[in-house]
């Protein structure tokens, strides 16, 4: 049984904004591109910002000895700029191929050239994504760090909160993941940190999920969770909604 809300969902598009400012400009310092310093990042649009270590990629796989790529704008349209290159109409229908191939038709792309500088312009004409769709980079970011299957991490989240950032569950726990500590998307990352910890050093897949079991029997012992039929039943259906998510490409990272 997935828990219900219990009370009014928090906004948690400004939540997701905020994470994918960070994870772009983290790109910055890893030299990967450079943002411009006249690009407003106080809104950055996930389903752009998600997506361009894809666009990165994708650049570098058409892109001969590639330059570093410049975002100059990234709000409600991805501008990426491509500086350097005097001939570039063919590389530049390569790169708008593979990139529809790869983002699909929600994605609309054309690249507009000024003497050597290029700009591919990105938007999204799909619906906005929800909440599971928008917590899958985060989780995946938290599950490289902690060595767990990132699949085995959304699971037990949406079996937690269902997704719910403003989740209650009991003694005074709260949050995505109804722990008594951290707020919003860094609970992600607390709870990959508890749960790769126990898996670590031994613990089973199993015990280690009981834990987070959000919502105890009063008084019950958190060793005897296989006793309780509720409980149980909790951590099997976490444990077979993994499959579900290693289907819809959800895979742990390479070591």
């Amino acid at each position: 049984m997935i828990p219900e809300s219990v009370e009014t969902r928090i906004s948690e598009r400004s939540l997701f904004e905020d994470y994918a400012a960070v994870a772009v400009m983290k790109l910055d310092s890893l030299q990967v591109l450079k943002v411009d310093n006249d690009c407003n990042m106080q809104h950055p649009e996930p389903e752009l910002a998600y997506v361009l270590p894809l666009v990165i990629g994708a650049y570098n796989e058409i892109v001969e000895k590639p330059t570093t790529p410049i975002v100059t704008r990234l709000d409600d349209t991805l501008y990426f700029t491509m500086n350097g290159y005097k001939q570039f109409k063919n590389r530049a229908i390569r790169l708008n191929r593979l990139l529809q191939k790869k983002l699909g038709k929600r994605y609309k792309m054309q690249i507009v050239s000024e003497g050597s500088s290029h700009t591919l312009v990105v938007t999204y004409n799909g619906e906005p994504w929800d909440t599971e769709q928008l917590t899958a980079l985060p989780v995946m970011e938290a599950a490289q760090i902690h060595h767990l299957d990132p699949a085995l991490l959304m699971s037990l989240i949406r079996h937690v909160s269902n997704f719910n950032f403003s989740y209650r569950g009991r003694k005074d726990s709260k949050g995505i993941l109804s722990l008594k500590e951290g707020e919003g998307i860094e609970q992600i990352f607390i709870g990959a940190e508890r749960l790769g910890k126990m898996l670590q050093v031994g613990v089973s897949q199993e015990n280690a999920v009981a834990t987070f079991y959000p919502d105890p029997e009063i008084n019950s012992k958190p060793e005897n969770w296989s006793k309780s039929p509720l409980t149980k039943s909790w951590v099997d259906q976490v444990l077979s909604d993994v499959e579900f998510y290693h289907e819809n490409g959800l895979n742990r990272f390479a070591d």
